[in-house]
């Protein structure tokens, strides 16, 4: 346990909005699994990401000195000059602690950060504090894409799996939401999805009922206990079909059958479909019909069902694959009887 007291961060109200909300997607709970653990999603920000935080503010102090030479001669001038516009004017401000709106975090120093807090309050000017540092901090953290962000908190199973990918090598790893089993895969590549959100693991498992090679999609910031595999195995060329296909149509939805699926839309349907953005499968092409309008799909069957059951009533109607309308059936006739019964 570290020897450092706690440190109070004041950060504008959105900073730390945005920091909560990360913590409860990037599900960095306690052991209830439900609330959020503010320290340890904090710790991981400050881990995952103070060596890159360091270099880019070096890049920017280096390019104000690089373009400041040419008018101020003095050196010891230059560096003084090249500081304060870096600090005053190219970082962001940070908030007063009886400013307007400001939120406390309280950060409690773990073994993982104690050292990085130390470095940092042994580098900072004598009119800045530790608690400063980590507001830039953590405002240059939420200025990045929701994607950017997440590699940062789990940036070491990120590059693992980077590195897996690269060399083509199986591994093994368990989920947050179940350690007890134990998955072991080709990895093939980490994407996100159409909307930039989440990263995700692209792979190759064996499915143990069939027997047979099938591609697979993990979270990121699910992937928990990640280690090497000494099996040898290469991606088959169906499967690497799938991935690739999966790539286009959404990483999250996992591809492994070729079969067609037509969706028909009413009038209201195609409305519908043109405003409900998130999770939208792309379609391969549209006809018209009597109504409405068919549309074909090559995507994930998960997807589509996924995507239309948050349809109205009528608006979207599954003609084909059958099992895919039989699941669309059943689902719609649980939901009615739920409210029959309730």
């Amino acid at each position: 346990m570290s020897d450092i007291e706690k440190i109070n961060i004041y950060v504008p109200d959105q900073i730390g909005r945005t920091l909560n909300d990360d913590a409860t997607l990037f599900e960095v709970f306690k052991r209830d699994g439900c609330s959020v653990n503010r320290n340890r999603f904090l710790s991981l920000l400050i881990v995952g990401y103070y060596n890159s935080y360091v270099s880019e503010c070096q890049t920017k102090y280096e390019h104000l000195r690089e373009v400041m030479e040419r008018y101020v001669p003095n050196t010891k001038q230059l560096k003084f000059l090249a500081e304060a516009v870096l600090k005053n004017v190219i970082l962001p401000d940070v908030p007063k602690r009886k400013g307007k709106n400001p939120i406390r975090l309280s950060l409690k120093p773990t073994d993982e950060t104690e050292s990085i807090i130390i470095k940092i309050m042994s580098s900072i000017e004598t009119d800045d504090y530790v608690s400063q540092y980590f507001c830039r901090m953590f405002i240059s953290y939420c200025e990045k894409p929701l994607y950017e962000r997440e590699r940062i908190i789990f940036r070491g199973n990120y590059e693992f799996l980077v590195m897996a990918c690269q060399a083509k090598r199986p591994i093994t790893f368990s989920t947050i939401w179940n350690n007890k089993v134990i998955h072991e895969v080709l990895p093939y590549e980490i994407t996100f999805g159409q909307e930039e959100m989440f990263n995700y693991l692209l792979c190759q498992e064996k499915n143990e009922n069939s027997g047979n090679y099938v591609a697979r999609a993990y979270r990121l910031n699910r992937i928990t206990k990640l280690n090497y595999s000494a099996k040898m195995v290469s991606i088959s060329e169906e499967v690497l079909k799938h991935l690739e296909l999966m790539k286009i149509y959404g990483p999250q939805y996992p591809i492994n059958d070729d079969e067609e699926t037509c969706v028909k839309l009413t009038d209201f349907g195609v409305i519908s479909f043109n405003r409900i953005y998130y999770g939208r499968p792309k379609y391969e092409r549209i006809e018209t019909c009597p109504n409405g309008r068919l549309l074909y799909f090559d995507c994930s069957k998960d997807q589509i069902f996924l995507y239309f059951r948050r349809f109205e009533a009528g608006a979207a109607e599954i003609l084909y694959p059958e099992s895919l309308r039989e699941r669309m059936i059943k689902f719609h006739s649980a939901a009615l009887e739920s409210y029959k019964n309730g």
